[in-house]
């Protein structure tokens, strides 16, 4: 497949992401685990991993991918919604004695701590099931409890770990799980209206990416002390941590581009966006090209030091499809050229290196294209590759979900 024909809004480019859609769903069949409940880590070639156990963003994450499958009429979609909403509200990541969910369960090693960053998911999944019409009052609800535990209001920021019974909040403040739960508010918000998701969401963007990441050339730092000082050095004894790794995260600048995007609009469905959004959209997506975009080999370098250093050389699969839903969104926004040009070549970097034959995403790179581990084994993920297929055929201006929901789809002719 040449680069021309991932030109945005041709029919050839829709029906081949339709397609990629499809074998994604089908390639993550195998997720369900119609034994134990909920959806399991996959390997490389799709079989469940059960010395993984049960985590809960997976079952998050499966069970909101489980509602756009249903939402474009997927056959057997319905019933995998159903399974993880299931799952969540009975199963053992539920901790019915304290409240919320764990982290983790059914393997050797299972958390019990609860984390805002799975909680962010458990709220996505909810949402996205209400809009595809199922029941999923009670999860909405509790999530949205829970979450108000780890929400420091003098901060405007949600917390990280609290232990089981919510007695001990870890002192370690992170910018990823704010990051998801803007998205998580987001989505809320289309579902039931309650401007507190946007004022939300509003009040995580304005800090962390209007102060913080404005005043450091637009390298958004990850990692924070108690008091949301930034700690740049964190992380640096363990580098490739799936969830706190060292030095600047670049995928997270180009997620947060798009979110960006859709906040502005949802912000201008009431009244005036804040005028800073869509230039700060602008700022971190232009930082992670300069940065991280090999120009030579191709694809982003997962991260960079704070003058922009590679640091981890490896392509990730999520970061390369948050490149081309920022680019999407971007390009919708503005319609400057130059990102449809990077969509263009982000989408071939991918299908060149990332996709296979299956449509399964090989989750991690070298720096020259080759399979590689070091962050991730398996392919535990369908959430971002999903979405990526996605993105480019709804507005940019709200969920996928809800554009899904509301017949928006642009399908080929």
């Amino acid at each position: 497949m040449t680069e021309r024909s991932f030109a945005l809004d041709t029919d050839e480019h829709r029906r081949w992401l339709a397609e990629q859609t499809e074998l994604l769903l089908r390639f993550t069949a195998p997720a369900l685990d119609r034994e134990r409940g909920g959806f399991s880590w996959l390997d490389d070639a799709g079989r469940p991993v059960p010395g993984e156990g049960k985590q809960l963003w997976i079952n998050g994450r499966y069970t909101y991918s489980a509602a756009l499958g249903h939402l474009l009429g997927r056959p057997g979609q319905a019933g995998r919604v159903q399974h993880g909403l299931d799952f969540l509200r009975t199963g053992p990541l539920r901790d019915t004695a304290h409240g919320g969910w764990f982290s983790s369960s059914d393997a050797p090693g299972a958390s019990d701590a609860k984390e805002s960053y799975g909680h962010a998911f458990v709220l996505l999944a909810a949402s996205a099931a209400t809009l595809a019409g199922f029941d999923a009052d009670d999860l909405y609800a509790h999530a949205l409890d829970t979450l108000e535990r780890f929400w420091d209001d003098g901060a405007a920021m949600y917390a990280d770990t609290w232990n089981r019974d919510f007695t001990r909040l870890d002192p370690y403040r992170g910018q990823n799980p704010n990051m998801h739960l803007v998205e998580a508010h987001l989505l809320a918000f289309e579902v039931d209206g309650d401007e507190r998701h946007l004022a939300r969401a509003t009040a995580i963007a304005r800090r962390l990416i209007h102060e913080v990441a404005a005043r450091n050339e637009w390298r958004l730092p990850e990692h924070y002390r108690e008091d949301w000082a930034p700690d740049p050095e964190y992380g640096a004894e363990d580098p490739d941590s799936h969830f706190r790794p060292y030095g600047a995260t670049v995928g997270h600048w180009l997620e947060w581009a798009r979110l960006l995007v859709q906040l502005g609009a949802a912000q201008g469905a009431g009244s005036v966006p804040d005028p800073w959004i869509l230039p700060a959209a602008r700022q971190l997506f232009g930082r992670a090209v300069a940065d991280a975009w090999d120009e030579d080999r191709g694809g982003f370098a997962f991260s960079t030091d704070w003058s922009g250093r590679i640091l981890n050389p490896h392509r990730l699969h999520w970061v390369i499809a948050e490149a081309i839903g920022a680019a999407v969104a971007l390009y919708r926004a503005t319609g400057d050229p130059a990102y449809a040009d990077g969509y263009r070549r982000f989408w071939a970097y991918a299908a060149a290196h990332h996709i296979e034959a299956d449509g399964s995403w090989i989750h991690e790179l070298d720096a020259d294209g080759r399979r590689a581990s070091g962050t991730w084994s398996g392919k535990p993920d369908l959430y971002h590759a999903l979405q990526a297929t996605l993105f480019a055929r709804l507005p940019a201006t709200q969920s996928i979900a809800l554009g899904l929901a509301s017949g928006r789809l642009d399908t080929p002719a």
